[in-house]
C-alpha cells in the first residue's frame, strides 16, 4: 500500500475527501459537536456538584431546629438547588415578620399568610428548575438534526451518484465509489454527532428531575417548619400576662 492510500483510506480520509455539499454538513456537524460536549462539561460538573451539595444539605438540616440554622446551611451549600429554595421562604418570612410579627395577633396573622411563603417558595423552585435544565434543549436539537443532517448528506450523494451515471453504459467502481463514499460520511457523522448527545441528555434530565423531586419534598417540610414556628408564636402570645 502506498502512503497516498494509506492516507486516503485512514479515518479521516473520508471526511478530507468528501465533495463540497458533504463538506458543509461535516462542518456544521463538528460545530454541533463542539457546542454539545461543551454543554456535556459543563452540566456534569453543575449537576455533579448541585446533587453532591443537596446530599450534604439533606445530611446537616435533620440537625437543625430553628430557621437561623438553616439559612446558614443555605449560605454555605449554595450550588444546592434546596438552598434558592430556603434563602427565598426565609426572606419572605423575615418580611412577613418584619410587617406582622410585633403586631397584636401578629401570629395569626402570619398564620394566613403562609400562603405567601408558599408562593415565593415555589417562584424559586421554579428558577431553580430552569437552572437544572438549562442548554439542555440544544442537546436534544442536536440528537434530532444531527441523524437527518447526515441523511440529508447520504440521500445528497446517492442522487449525485446515480445523476454522474446518467449515459453510462457500464458503471465503474470509480465513477459510483465518490458519492457513496460521501454518502456513508456523512450518515457516520451524523450518528457519532447525535448518539453521545442523545445518551447525554437523557441522563440530565434524569438528575434534573431527581433534583425537582428533592425539592417538591424539600418545599413541603420547609412550609411545615414555618408554620410550626408560628404555632410557637401564638403559644408565647397567649401565655403572656
Amino acid at each position: 500500500m502506498t502512503p497516498a492510500a494509506g492516507t486516503s483510506s485512514g479515518f479521516f480520509g473520508p471526511f478530507i475527501h468528501a465533495g463540497i455539499f458533504a463538506q458543509f454538513i461535516i462542518i456544521a456537524l463538528v460545530l454541533m459537536s463542539i457546542v454539545s460536549w461543551a454543554i456535556i462539561i459543563r452540566k456534569l460538573r453543575v449537576l455533579g456538584r448541585s446533587a453532591r451539595q443537596t446530599r450534604q444539605f439533606l445530611n446537616v438540616f435533620g440537625y437543625r431546629t430553628r430557621l437561623g440554622d438553616y439559612e446558614n446551611v443555605a449560605q454555605e451549600l449554595k450550588r444546592s438547588p434546596l438552598s434558592g429554595l430556603l434563602l427565598a421562604g426565609v426572606k419572605e418570612w423575615n418580611a412577613l415578620r418584619g410587617d406582622f410579627g410585633k403586631v397584636e395577633g401578629g401570629a395569626d396573622l402570619m398564620q394566613q399568610l403562609i400562603p405567601n411563603i408558599t408562593e415565593a417558595v415555589e417562584r424559586a423552585a421554579s428558577r431553580e428548575s430552569d437552572k437544572l435544565q438549562s442548554s439542555l434543549a440544544f442537546l436534544s436539537i442536536t440528537t434530532m438534526v444531527g441523524p437527518f443532517l447526515g441523511l440529508l448528506g447520504t440521500v445528497q450523494g446517492v442522487l449525485s451518484t446515480f445523476l454522474s451515471l446518467r449515459g453510462t453504459q457500464i458503471p465503474t467502481l470509480q465513477t459510483i465509489a465518490p458519492g457513496i463514499s460521501d454518502a456513508l460520511t456523512t450518515t457516520v457523522m451524523g450518528l457519532l454527532v447525535a448518539i453521545p448527545a442523545a445518551l447525554f441528555y437523557n441522563y440530565f434530565v434524569g438528575k434534573a428531575r431527581d433534583l425537582e423531586s428533592e425539592m417538591d419534598r424539600f418545599a413541603s417540610e420547609l412550609t411545615g417548619i414555618m408554620r410550626r414556628e408560628i404555632v410557637g408564636s401564638q403559644i408565647e402570645e397567649r401565655n403572656q400576662p
